[in-house]
């Protein structure tokens, strides 16, 4: 194995080893799972982490010997001084500074793109700019996009049903003409409801770098609500889910002019 392979895969080891709780099955088995699917970790020291961390989280007794070194390791993976002279080698520095350089470079090729555009269709645009305007004042504001709709209320933490339905009639109240049912316990990516307030998910899950997806694809505990409104000639539909944090989450015909087929961050 190559020196830059090597030195990549233990990066990525105590990247990992700084980042998650390995007594968790679920994460370990979502790192495991990508995993076999890039095949990183392919060194003797990989397939330690890899056995190891598999030991941790199924609650097998493990020594506390540094899978790198063989030196005394507080978190029974990776030691302090490997953690850190990784972590702080010209290496892991140089890769900070090339993703930057690479982000930066790609700003300026897309400006370079756009400004020779721009300057090939001048002329069209200065041809069609009365026609634009005629146009943009012609048009009516029915379905006008809105600030997406989210909750006055604060986060309060839920342990049961009846406490995660209390929540959300805060916010759907029946006699404003909402109605609220619940629909049943599941699953729910934990990523969508550490977004900002008014974020779309599905969205923003198409930004997501390989290292973001880790955090946001694991699952959690959620309550699912259904909501209807029904009042003189309007009606809206859509869903919520609430964790046990008291986070919701919002799908439907809420917000006039924005996606209704996604789910938004509502409190």
């Amino acid at each position: 194995m190559g020196d830059e392979k090597l030195k990549q895969e233990l990066l990525y080891m105590v990247k990992l080893t700084s980042k998650y709780d390995f007594t968790r099955m679920e994460v370990v088995e979502g790192i495991l799972r990508l995993e076999n699917e890039r095949e990183i970790l392919g060194s003797v020291f990989g397939k330690r982490f890899k056995g190891r961390i598999f030991d941790i989280a199924a609650g097998v007794e493990v020594d506390d010997k540094c899978v790198i070194c063989g030196q005394h390791a507080d978190n029974h993976v990776i030691c302090n001084h490997c953690m850190e002279t990784i972590g702080d080698s010209d290496y892991a520095k140089n890769k900070i500074k090339t993703k930057e350089k690479q982000r930066l470079k790609l700003n300026v090729n897309v400006k370079k793109c756009i400004t020779t555009v721009i300057l090939a269709l001048l002329v069209l645009i200065l041809l069609f700019q009365i026609w634009i305007l005629i146009m943009w004042y012609s048009i009516p504001d029915y379905n006008k996009p809105e600030k997406p709709r989210v909750s006055e209320f604060e986060v309060t933490p839920i342990s049961s049903e009846e406490e995660a339905y209390n929540q959300i009639i805060l916010d759907f109240p029946e006699e404003e003409g909402y109605t609220v049912t619940f629909g049943r316990a599941d699953t729910e990516y934990v990523g969508r409801f550490n977004l900002e307030l008014g974020d779309c998910c599905l969205e923003k899950e198409d930004e997501l770098t390989d290292e973001e997806r880790y955090d946001y694809f694991f699952t959690e505990d959620v309550y699912i609500f259904y909501i209807s409104y029904l009042q003189n000639h309007s009606s809206k539909v859509g869903m919520a889910e609430i964790n046990q944090d008291g986070e919701i989450i919002i799908e439907g015909t809420f917000n006039d002019g924005r996606r209704t087929d996604s789910f938004y961050k509502f409190r």
